[in-house]
């Protein structure tokens, strides 16, 4: 099988590009794979199990695309990761893999960053998913009055990324249901590299009444990853200075975060490392006692970086929210999204008099991952996927046939004329995709 896989790539700072560049010596052992990068540069370690090559979206090479099986489309959040594989994926259909269930943040962004798509194409999407309501809304962001977490949550633009998909692969049982059925979606549990060696605090072992803990944030840390909740409440707890606070990744509003440290007099506490590569981010995770992967709104699919850190046997501090409040309960230290402060201020209460139950949740994270989210058996899941692409194309086709004749019929019929006429427009579209046009009744030839 020859399969074109469309992915950001390290060096590219997305967890994307570091589950794609895990995943391809899994996918190499069975099928021939082609990534198709945007950008000019990647790490050489992606050439090792696969063909590289630098595509413009602008100007595809459509003649080599074409020539593949199948085609599988990365998909997030970050535009500017992702925008040149939307494009393409608008006019070649495939299979695509939805990292995030709320995509409103990504075609917003589009706009802003003027990435391809422009205001009332924008307005246009946003009125075909989600109604003449939906496009009010957009039209109050775009003119600053409302933020994209608010619209993210009535307008998720979903459908934006899936209108077009031979099929959709997830990863939560949420983002499964939220697929519209006419799309084919399949619910593979998110798969984690092998897990690095780690030092394990031996169990009972503790700590000195006055010695310090290491508290780590990582990843991308936009808005919904409580920052400034996580400060304030840090700043107002009694023995902050048990803690000390190291924020790794890419900052939305870093200023901002650098005042409200300095305004909260924490700056003795807290340093904020900025992204970093992969080794660095290894090392802090191994003098880590407790990670804060809070998401409030979550985008609604599973957390690479829960997983990432759960490798470790680190104790985390989640949302009890979306994907997050289906992991079991021996796993994570849950945070009520209406009770923020105060869950956050018992948790390290508690940290500090029982370490070791919080060590044991890290314990049991690690263990959760091992038995549900092998990457070996997301790899070949995915090829079973790959499989089933004929009959995706056929379902497609019936999908595509059937758009165009409600388009057609709209613009000479009523709807009770319509109606007359539906059972038999989709029975001859089932015959026409089965293979068997009729002949009887000219409605397939007239088309």
């Amino acid at each position: 099988m020859k399969i074109n896989l469309f992915s950001p790539l390290p060096p590219t700072r997305s967890e994307i590009a570091r589950q794609t560049t895990n995943l391809l010596p899994l996918l190499a052992r069975k099928a021939e794979v082609i990534v198709w990068s945007s950008k000019k540069q990647w790490h050489p370690e992606a050439g090792t199990h696969a063909t590289v090559r630098h595509y413009e979206a602008a100007h595809p090479p459509w003649r080599e695309i074409s020539d593949a099986d199948v085609t599988f489309y990365q998909t997030g959040n970050d535009p500017r990761y992702h925008h040149a594989i939307w494009r393409i994926s608008q006019q070649h259909p495939g299979i695509v893999i939805l990292h995030d269930l709320k995509l409103q943040h990504f075609f917003s962004g589009l706009v802003f960053h003027e990435l391809g798509l422009n205001r009332r194409q924008y307005l246009e999407l946003v009125e075909r998913h989600h109604g003449a309501k939906g496009r009010v809304l957009a039209e109050s962001h775009l003119r600053g009055l409302l933020g994209t977490e608010e619209l993210a949550e009535q307008c998720p633009l979903t459908g934006g990324v899936t209108e077009n998909a031979l099929a959709v692969v997830v990863h939560s049982a949420a983002a499964y249901h939220s697929i519209p059925e006419e799309t084919p979606v399949a619910y593979l549990p998110l798969g984690v590299g092998a897990a690095p060696r780690t030092q394990e605090t031996p169990p009972g072992s503790s700590r000195s009444s006055t010695e310090v803990y290491q508290i780590s944030v990582f990843g991308f840390l936009g808005p919904n990853r409580r920052l400034p909740v996580l400060l304030r409440t840090l700043s107002n707890f009694p023995q902050r200075d048990r803690f000390r606070l190291d924020i790794y990744g890419t900052i939305e509003g870093e200023d901002k975060i650098h005042q409200l440290v300095a305004r909260l007099g924490l700056n003795d506490l807290v340093t904020m490392h900025g992204f970093v590569a992969e080794d660095r981010l290894d090392e802090a995770l191994r003098r880590t006692d407790l990670v804060v992967n809070m998401r409030y709104p979550s985008m609604g699919e599973a957390s690479a970086s829960q997983l990432h850190l759960w490798q470790y046997a680190l104790p985390a501090l989640v949302t009890r929210t979306a994907w997050y409040e289906t992991l079991p309960e021996n796993t994570v230290a849950f945070v009520r999204p209406e009770h923020e402060a105060e869950d956050i201020q018992a948790h390290l209460t508690s940290f500090l008099d029982e370490p070791e139950k919080y060590r044991e949740l890290g314990r049991n994270g690690r263990r959760h991952v091992s038995e549900n989210h092998s990457i070996e058996d997301y790899a070949n899941s995915l090829l079973e996927v790959a499989e089933r692409v004929p009959e995706f194309q056929t379902r497609w086709i019936a999908r595509d046939l059937a758009r165009r004749a409600g388009t057609a019929m709209n613009a000479w019929s009523d709807s009770s004329t319509i109606d007359a006429f539906l059972p038999r427009v989709a029975q001859e579209i089932a015959m026409l995709v089965a293979g068997n046009p009729s002949t009887s009744t000219g409605l397939a030839k007239s088309g």
